[in-house]
């Protein structure tokens, strides 16, 4: 195995088990302070972004890249615990869109700050140059990604 595949194995496995080992924590914390799950966050934080109009059913699937099962099973939860307001659109019955109540929102801006603190703890050993560095790096990953998918796409044209 040539050297630059082995380093690139090595850095996927990294970036898996430090990604796994920080939300696992996050996720830990959120159930101990707030008896609510990361999923449960970040559905709260997608829908805080899209402010009092809400997110369709689909639109939040894409953004939590997860199926829309997972969106119902996570939104039946919250809506359970008055969290989260569901309603029909007034131009298609058929679509759902979710939004935050009051109480979604005021629960919403606890776990943010408290999210927010314990980021700044995890990455506490970094200095500000490093995570920028970090952060840069990271960023590389989905635009190299996205290159190689329009090659192969462009492969799959000219062979067609």
């Amino acid at each position: 195995m040539a050297d630059s595949t082995r380093e690139s194995l090595r850095a996927w496995l990294d970036l898996l088990r430090a990604s796994n080992v920080i939300k696992k924590d996050v996720d830990a914390r959120f159930r101990l302070e707030f008896d609510q799950s990361i999923s449960r966050f970040d559905a709260l934080a997608a829908l805080e972004r899209a402010n009092r109009n809400g997110l369709r059913a689909g639109a939040l699937s894409r953004q939590l890249m997860v199926s829309e099962g997972n969106v119902t099973h996570t939104m039946s939860k919250l809506l359970r615990d008055r969290l989260v307001l569901k309603r029909h659109d007034d131009d298609d019955g058929r679509v759902v869109i979710y939004s935050l109540s009051d109480e979604g929102m005021k629960l919403f801006n606890r776990m943010a700050r408290a999210h927010r603190r314990w980021i700044r703890d995890i990455f506490s050993e970094f200095s500000k140059d490093e995570l920028i560095v970090l952060r840069k790096l990271l960023h590389q990953l989905p635009r190299q990604q996205q290159t190689r998918q329009q090659q192969t796409r462009q492969q799959q044209k000219a062979v067609a």
